[in-house]
């Protein structure tokens, strides 16, 4: 009888010790390789210069891995510049430089008034599945934070979002 006491009781620790998990475990998420496939999909500009953005001014960008005509495309959905909705395309590039990191950059289907080209390349860092950060390669305070989104939202698509 003590036998089987011992082993009950040894048998009920055990499950005790197993069923006992560290609910305060910290994971840490892996900082993801830059690459066309890990920046591909559409992101919210969440912070722009250590500034919070709000849902009444907004800035979402597609980024389309696969090429077409050996070129990537993205799109814009803004109203930062002006109090409707705008719907900005062109195409962007990854390059490695070695003293920088990888460097986004990318030129607009239409014409500025001075070139199509971004204003600045950005260095991309803490590139995580849920958000990337770009900093101005030529401008150190120009920092902006982009948190991933399943989908530029549908009013801002048709152009009917109203400012808050």
């Amino acid at each position: 009888m003590k036998t089987l006491f011992r082993i009950l009781t040894l048998l009920a620790l055990l499950i005790c010790f197993a069923s006992c998990g560290d609910d305060n475990e910290v994971t840490v998420e892996t900082e993801l390789n830059v690459n066309y496939a890990n920046i591909a999909g559409t992101w919210y500009l969440s912070e722009w210069n250590g500034e919070q953005m709000n849902d009444s001014r907004y800035y979402y960008i597609t980024l389309n891995r696969k090429e077409v005509d050996g070129k990537r495309t993205y799109e814009i959905y803004t109203n930062y510049n002006s109090a409707f909705s705008q719907h900005i395309t062109g195409i962007f590039n990854l390059d490695n430089d070695e003293d920088w990191g990888y460097l986004i950059g990318g030129t607009y289907d239409h014409q500025l008034s001075t070139d199509n080209a971004w204003e600045h390349s950005y260095v991309i860092t803490n590139l995580f599945h849920e958000s990337m950060v770009w900093k101005a390669k030529n401008n150190p305070e120009e920092m902006r934070i982009y948190t991933r989104c399943n989908e530029v939202p549908e009013d801002i698509i048709k152009g009917t979002r109203s400012i808050k």
